[in-house]
């Protein structure tokens, strides 16, 4: 079941143009939904037809779904997604709001959460736990990685013959059809020679700069408001050290496991995390 939705376009004080999708009552609480790498505001459809007593505000980020891509000079760091987050929460006025994120867009709901914590209410992290950390003395080749990544990148689109097809790539990738098709309503773009993801090609570029884990630690200890963090089992089954050293990092935070894969919000486990999240926001 999909929610009513209503389109929104901003043009932020960064001069960045941006997308979002509105669903729920006008007046209801606020909740703020930041999608992952690669994904566009439709991935938390879902969960908003489970949660319709809340007013969720989802936004495409730059280079994903329908928002405008960075002009070439701005690159796409993790943290350059603040200026977007900030620009939406000023738009709408909210005295405080619940923030939430999967994946890459978790990782940026840590880092808002760590700098205005008096505007969050609640933070709602889906199978993240904080940005991911690069050791110090590694940064150097992966800044040359980067680079060279960068200066290879062409602005061609990767064509498919119709809308299935290019739904079908994404599936082979490990989400399943239904996801598939969710996602590529709102990123795929046919025209006169077939059908592309309409995706910023930069963000398949390795970043030039990551926090350290001790950068990462700072963050995740500076956030006060009550947290929820769901985790996939399958996710997280080769990241044991990393959840181990960051679970003490969140101080208020209640933790959960569930079985399934790292877009578990908008497959098999959508059902089990929206009552997960009505019980936290209660």
């Amino acid at each position: 079941m999909t929610p009513a939705t209503e389109e929104l376009r901003l043009q932020l004080p960064n001069g960045q143009e941006c997308a979002l999708l509105l669903c729920g009552p006008v007046h209801a609480p606020p909740v703020l939904a930041l999608h992952g790498w690669q994904d566009n505001a439709a991935s938390f459809l879902p969960l908003a037809a489970l949660l319709p007593e809340y007013r969720l505000v989802l936004l495409d980020f730059p280079g994903h779904g329908l928002s405008a891509r960075r002009p070439l000079s701005a690159p796409y760091y993790i943290w350059s997604y603040i200026a977007e987050v900030r620009g939406v929460v000023e738009h709408f006025g909210w005295p405080q709001f619940t923030l939430m994120g999967h994946s890459m867009g978790g990782a940026v709901a840590c880092l808002y959460a760590a700098l205005y914590p008096h505007e969050l209410a609640k933070l709602v992290l889906l199978d993240i736990l904080g940005p991911i950390a690069t050791a110090p003395e590694q940064l150097p080749a992966q800044m040359r990685e980067a680079l060279v990544q960068l200066d290879a990148v062409k602005d061609r689109r990767h064509y498919y013959n119709d809308f299935q097809t290019a739904v079908q790539a994404r599936v082979e990738k490990g989400l399943a059809l239904a996801s598939a098709t969710l996602l590529g309503q709102r990123s795929i773009v046919c025209d006169g020679q077939g059908c592309y993801w309409n995706l910023d090609p930069r963000l398949r570029v390795l970043s030039p700069m990551s926090l350290s884990e001790e950068q990462v630690a700072a963050f995740m200890r500076a956030i006060t408001c009550k947290a929820l963090v769901v985790l996939s089992t399958e996710f997280w089954e080769k990241r044991q050290t990393m959840l181990k050293q960051r679970r003490p990092y969140l101080r208020n935070a209640e933790i959960h496991e569930l079985e399934g894969d790292h877009h578990q919000h908008m497959q098999a486990r959508t059902g089990e995390i929206a009552a997960l999240i009505k019980q936290f926001l209660t």
